[in-house]
């Protein structure tokens, strides 16, 4: 470059229309990201409301010793600890194979628990398919014990046995 040359400014016209044109083809990308985010958030909102209210119902279930539910909580169970899978599977086929009687005894001894499964949908934007997706959240724990005389559960496993009672 010669020192008498003067550089060059840019042209104003041909960079005027730039900033349009990035806008129009950026903004599908910018709604695409944003209705993703509002999916994802709107999920895993969905997703801890649920965790918490399924914890909920189980704790107070289990608190109050499995008599009865708290309103609101139709999902939740009782179960020996077997059940809810707290026993190796050999465990579980013989106690299955007492019947009535190994439940009430297994019970007494190994205690009750609480479960409950609860599921909920979020529907997902049509970007992304469209539909819904589940949400899902489970809990088990173990329901407090009530004080129980030995001959109580004598009686509950012979009347389970003879059906006397």
């Amino acid at each position: 470059m010669s020192p008498s040359a003067k550089p060059r400014k840019p042209r104003r016209r041909a960079s005027r229309g730039a900033a349009y044109t990035e806008t129009v083809v950026m903004l599908p990308f910018f709604v695409a990201v944003w209705s993703c985010m509002m999916y994802v958030h709107r999920a895993y909102s969905t997703k801890v409301f649920v965790m918490a209210e399924n914890r909920n119902c189980v704790m107070s279930y289990a608190y109050e010793a499995c008599r009865t539910p708290p309103p609101g909580c139709g999902g939740v169970t009782r179960g020996t600890g077997s059940d809810s899978g707290g026993g190796p599977g050999e465990l579980d086929g013989f106690i299955r194979g007492l019947g009535s009687v190994g439940s009430t005894l297994f019970g007494s001894i190994f205690g009750q628990n609480a479960n409950m499964r609860s599921t909920r949908t979020v529907s997902r934007p049509r970007l992304l398919g469209g539909g819904s997706q589940t949400v899902l959240a489970g809990n088990t724990m173990m329901c407090n014990t009530e004080r129980r005389e030995p001959e109580d559960v004598a009686r509950d496993a012979f009347c389970s046995l003879t059906r006397l009672c």
